[in-house]
């Protein structure tokens, strides 16, 4: 038997993503949604779109699923990622400053590649635990 994604959850790892993605202040993080139709009984589209007019996009995921943040707009990215993560959509995210990178499935697992000796990987074994 499979559990939703808690909003509490949801938001432990999007504050761990997040942290990983943006490691300075020149980091520039994007946000690829690639699919949000797969589970509409755990989706709020309204929550959804509502935050993205609040930061000036009106467009729908159809038209732009790419997102873009500079770090200066961290609690931004966390937010969106957020809202992704509990409605189960499938978003993955990379930085320009690191070799992080993640993919969050609707399917309820999130995949994080990386190589022996990554440096971020003892911030996040909590992360990795079975």
């Amino acid at each position: 038997m499979s559990t939703r994604l808690t909003s509490a959850a949801g938001a432990r790892f999007a504050n761990m993503l997040t942290n990983n993605l943006i490691t300075d202040e020149t980091a520039v993080v994007c946000l690829n949604i690639t699919d949000w139709a797969v589970w509409p009984s755990s989706q709020n589209l309204d929550l959804f779109y509502a935050y993205r007019r609040y930061l000036g996009e009106s467009r729908l995921l159809i038209d732009a699923h790419f997102h873009v943040f500079k770090a200066s707009e961290a609690n931004e990215f966390r937010n969106i990622l957020h809202l992704g993560l509990i409605s189960l959509f499938d978003v993955a995210g990379a930085s320009t400053t690191t070799d992080f990178r993640f993919y969050a499935s609707h399917d309820e697992y999130i995949e994080v590649r990386w190589y022996e000796g990554a440096e971020w990987l003892s911030t996040t074994e909590w992360f990795f635990a079975q």
